[in-house]
């Protein structure tokens, strides 16, 4: 009955994530890290899927990207010389991925994430991948410190809510539509072996956790919803980086900038219709992230590398979009 009663309830949420994306965004701004873009997701995923710290649930929920970039590098110092093998060896940790994706989503997605990235980087010579292995750790911790701080300064009096419990049970068992998703991921990965594409490994990681869902027909509308999220967050970073031209150099200026424009996503994503609605604006916020982090200077825009991140994502999500009803065509519309 009172609405501001409820609102108010969701105060302390906002402002933790107000801080953490502020905070971690201008850490990694401060650090020349590689994957420094990690810091601020790692802080927001932290105080959204957390009421009080937990190092256990830390441990289990963010550590699968430095584990498997590790894992990743390991193999590629094995397999470098013998790409047949080393294909092989990647397609099975693919595929193992997919077949157990069913027990912990979102970090089997960041294990793919983190296996593609050192076994496709390592491949160049003009990275040291055991540096960037390192600094995947040490922003994970940064990330995670962050947000432990700010779920102990602004406390809501809650206990963590238990995790959620995702069930496909039936894709899993199905080895032959596992092999298909893997194949196709595993495709785009051989690609990069050959390719000096390096440039677009994002777009190839978006799609990459996309196919985790598994299932054709939402990872067919999940390309969609991507792109428009991707291409919304990337125009909000453009515009942003108009607005703080020429004074993003004040750390001040820049956290109190950034924190009026990302509030109304924020805001959104906390009292937004649905569920899906509030996972929309989330998913905007994760996508700005990303260019600011990466592409922002204190002197000058990022139109051409937002707009071209935008763009190679698009074009590999329409590719998605294309492949998945095609293969949805073939089964007749099922997944089976």
């Amino acid at each position: 009955m009172s609405t501001n009663t409820e609102k108010d309830n969701y105060i302390p949420h906002i402002l933790r994530s107000l801080f953490a994306v502020t905070f971690g965004i201008l850490l990694s701004k401060y650090t020349n890290l590689s994957f420094n873009f990690q810091i601020p997701i790692i802080a927001f995923s932290v105080v959204t899927g957390m009421n009080k710290f937990c190092i256990k649930t830390f441990f289990k929920e963010y550590w699968w990207v430095s584990f498997f970039a590790a894992i990743g590098l390991l193999f590629t110092e094995i397999f470098r010389e013998n790409l047949a093998a080393f294909s092989i060896i990647t397609f099975g940790v693919f595929f193992s991925c997919f077949y157990f994706s069913y027990k912990h989503p979102n970090g089997i997605r960041s294990s793919i994430l983190g296996y593609s990235f050192t076994s496709i980087y390592a491949t160049y010579n003009d990275k040291i991948v055991e540096n960037m292995v390192v600094d995947i750790i040490i922003v994970t911790i940064l990330g995670g410190l962050i947000g432990a701080i700010i779920l102990f300064l602004i406390p809501t009096g809650l206990n963590n809510n238990p995790p959620k419990k995702f069930k496909r049970e039936n894709i899993h068992k199905n080895i032959s539509h596992i092999f298909k998703i893997s194949l196709i991921v595993f495709s785009l990965w051989f690609s990069y072996m050959f390719f000096n594409i390096r440039d677009t490994f994002f777009a190839y990681a978006t799609l990459a956790g996309i196919y985790t869902n598994l299932e054709l027909d939402k990872i067919h509308k999940l390309s969609f919803l991507n792109i428009l999220i991707h291409t919304l967050g990337c125009s909000l970073a453009i515009i942003f980086s108009f607005l703080i031209n020429g004074i993003s150099d004040n750390p001040i200026i820049f956290a109190f900038g950034l924190m009026i424009f990302i509030y109304p996503l924020i805001y959104k994503g906390y009292y937004g219709k649905s569920v899906s609605e509030k996972a929309f604006y989330f998913g905007i916020v994760r996508a700005c992230i990303l260019p600011i982090c990466l592409y922002l200077t204190p002197f000058g825009d990022i139109v051409a590398k937002a707009s071209t991140r935008a763009l190679q994502i698009t074009i590999i999500l329409i590719f998605s979009m294309f492949l998945t009803r095609f293969f949805m065509f073939i089964n007749g519309g099922t997944n089976e």
